[in-house]
Formats: C-alpha cells, sequence, structure tokens
C-alpha cells in the first residue's frame, strides 16, 4: 500500500500522521523524536498546541533530511484577517526553525464569517512562496463551496474528524469528488472505539491491536490519519499498520459502526 498521497502540484504527503494535540510542550521534543524512530514521516502541529518548537527541535535533531519529513501547522483560530495570517505564519516558521509543508485554517468558525478571506490571504501567501501547501480543517459543505465558488485550485487536504462511530462519509465523498484529501483527526475516537465488540474481535482474528484495526481501517478507506501517542510502545504500535490489510468482510463489519452525529466526540464546527 501506499505511504504517500499525491496532493495539487506534486505534493506527496506521508498518509500516517502523528499528532500531537494535547502533548505537552515540554514532551513534544521526546514524544516527535520517537515517532521519527518509529517510522512516521509526517508531524501534524499547530500554534493553539503551543508545541511547534518542540517539533522543529525533534526534525533537527532526528538526522533525517528535512525533505523527507513533512510537517504540518496550522493558523491560530482568532488569526482571520490578512496581516495576522502573515505574522502567524511568521510565528510558525520561527518556533519550527524551518519551513512549515501544510499550513491549514484550524477551524472555520462560520457565524464570523471571515473565513473566505482568511483562505484569500492563505492563498496570496502561497503565490509569494511564503507556503507550498494550503489547506483547511474542520470545514464542511457550505464553507468548502464559499471558498471554492472564488476559483483557484482546492484546498489540498480538509482535516476533519472521523473514526469507527463518526465515519463522516458525505463530507469525504464531497471532498474527494473535488480532489481534497480528507485527514482524520481523533482516528480513534480519543480511545472509545478499542472498546467496541467488533472492533476487537477483528484485532482477534488478525491477531493485532484494536489501534492497529482502526488505523488500517482509515487508511483502507484512502484516509490521511493522524494517531496521538505519549508512549514509545504506542507509538511504535500505531506504525506498525502497512504490513497487513482488511479483508472486505472485517471493512464492511466496521464499515456498520457509524452512529453518525451521534457518534461525534469533538465540536460541531458549524455551532463556532
Amino acid at each position: 500500500m501506499e505511504t504517500t498521497l499525491m496532493g495539487h502540484g506534486g505534493l506527496r504527503i506521508p498518509r500516517l500522521g502523528f499528532g500531537t494535540y494535547q502533548i505537552a510542550p515540554r514532551d513534544t521534543e521526546q514524544l516527535v523524536g520517537e515517532a521519527l524512530r518509529a517510522g512516521y514521516r509526517h508531524i501534524d502541529t499547530a500554534r493553539y498546541y503551543r508545541n511547534e518548537a518542540g517539533v522543529g527541535a525533534a526534525v533537527r535533531a532526528c538526522g533525517l533530511d528535512r525533505g523527507d519529513i513533512w510537517i504540518t501547522s496550522k493558523l491560530p483560530i482568532a488569526g482571520d484577517d490578512t496581516d495576522e495570517v502573515r505574522s502567524a505564519i511568521d510565528a510558525t516558521v520561527d518556533a519550527l526553525g524551518t519551513h512549515v509543508d501544510l499550513y491549514l485554517i484550524h477551524w472555520p468558525m462560520p457565524r464570523r464569517g471571515r473565513y473566505p478571506r482568511t483562505w484569500q490571504a492563505l492563498r496570496a501567501a502561497q503565490a509569494d512562496g511564503r507556503l507550498s501547501g494550503i489547506g483547511v480543517s474542520n470545514f464542511h459543505r457550505a464553507q468548502l463551496d464559499r471558498i471554492l465558488a472564488d476559483g483557484g485550485p482546492p484546498p489540498v487536504v480538509n482535516q476533519i474528524e472521523a473514526h469507527p462511530h463518526f465515519a463522516n462519509n458525505d463530507l469525504r465523498q464531497y471532498c474527494a469528488e473535488r480532489g481534497i484529501a480528507v485527514a482524520a483527526w481523533s482516528p480513534l475516537a480519543a480511545g472509545s472505539v478499542l472498546r467496541d465488540p467488533a472492533i476487537q474481535s477483528v484485532a482477534g482474528e488478525l491477531g493485532r491491536t484494536p489501534s492497529q484495526i482502526i488505523l488500517r481501517w482509515h487508511l483502507q478507506r484512502g484516509d490521511i490519519v493522524l494517531p496521538k501517542a505519549s508512549s514509545p510502545q504506542r507509538i511504535a504500535e500505531n506504525a506498525a499498520v502497512f504490513d497487513f490489510s482488511l479483508d472486505a468482510r472485517q471493512m464492511a463489519r466496521i464499515d456498520r459502526l457509524d452512529r453518525g452525529e451521534a457518534g461525534r466526540t469533538g465540536p460541531h464546527p458549524e455551532r463556532l
């Protein structure tokens, strides 16, 4: 199975990423270093996480070529004006000590109505060489329709909540039809899906852990997947998902776990 996904402009995005949400700044360098040693080549961070400096330190210390590592970061939630976007990009690059490969609008905040001009500011930053890849996070169809109506290439990625209890299939299909890759945050539903009997059963059949089964399900659906882990053992476990596959019956069993909106664990983007 391909470990990278081809995005717009020939960007090759590693499909397994290490999520750093709620990883304390003091622990970030160590845990990101563990992830890179385990084989991760995509690190996901954000200004809101306050750990970009630790991500950059780990990348510099790992001994790998910078070109072999993909870093995704995100705009501060309040930084939605053009000048604020420029300042936020500079702050991210300064904290990382290197360039960012993909920069996302973190939340659309549709009630504020500023996301269209924020997207235009990202496009301008891309045009002047400050950014290479640009995308969005937590955008629903209405917000995507709005920014696509202005013309230009679509976002490279839409990072959304997705897991077996909240498959988010309608939005995934919408993105696929428009060439927008989907990255799944909270792919394990903050751990709650691990205890599902169907997941446990498939794990037993294959001699794998529940988290490996869920991550494999995401990959076979075509998602970029961003698990977080806080121990070297779990980090390595989550990386070992490219040497087995789920058959059609096992995929269907997991597909049937979808609860729709009742399975959502994070905030609803339309209500922010």
